[in-house]
């Protein structure tokens, strides 16, 4: 027998949630409380607790892990309306075992119930988007790395000013071989035009004097 700790101030929320839990079997709900103070004074000891992110007397994620620490053994949901990153992230930096939105088909509350009690990592769809992206890697800012000695002296004109013409004439090249390298050296660097070359140069020192 799974024993659940349920933890929600919205008594609808709390009484559904019970029901449902009790209703399936294996699961039993050992305490149903609808603040944080009262979930610390449960003597009943649960497996698994669903705590609600917003309590009147605290948070679900600091709630959880007190819980844990009085009890390591103990698994920990949070239970939410609200998947916004900083939350989803920080619960699980805080050791907890699962985020669970409340729009969830109660068939997949009570399967994320058993598996969180089994040991597993449960995130529901808004929960595991949020993961995403708050883990996303921003690409590195584009760098002149790229580019070969003749497309820095190319650049290093058309930051001073110079016009593709005039480029062409110092460096006694074609005009067409000109804008062919620029062609080239826009894609290396990732940028759409000729004036987003120039500002990454400046940005990188590049002909500034």
């Amino acid at each position: 027998m799974i024993r659940v700790l349920v933890a929600d101030d919205h008594p609808i929320v709390l009484a559904g949630l019970s029901a449902l839990i009790d209703s399936e079997p294996g699961l039993e709900v050992v305490a149903a409380v609808r603040s944080a103070a009262e979930a610390l004074a449960v003597t009943a000891e649960a497996d698994i607790a669903v705590l609600d992110l917003r309590l009147p007397d605290g948070d679900g994620i600091s709630l959880g892990a007190t819980l844990k620490r009085r009890q390591p053994s103990l698994r920990v949901l949070v239970f939410t309306m609200h998947a916004d990153d900083q939350s989803v992230v920080r619960s699980l930096g805080s050791g907890l075992d699962g985020y669970l939105l409340k729009d969830s088909d109660p068939e997949d509350v009570l399967a994320a119930i058993r598996s969180a009690a089994r040991g597993a990592l449960v995130l529901g769809r808004g929960a595991q988007a949020a993961v995403v992206a708050a883990t996303r890697v921003a690409p590195p800012p584009p760098s002149l790395a790229a580019l070969d000695s003749r497309d820095l002296e190319i650049l290093e004109l058309l930051v001073r000013g110079l016009s593709t013409t005039q480029v062409a004439s110092r460096l006694f090249l074609a005009p067409k071989t000109i804008r062919n390298r620029i062609s080239e050296m826009l894609g290396k660097l990732g940028v759409a035009t000729r004036e987003d070359a120039v500002a990454l140069a400046r940005a990188n020192g590049l002909g500034v004097t």
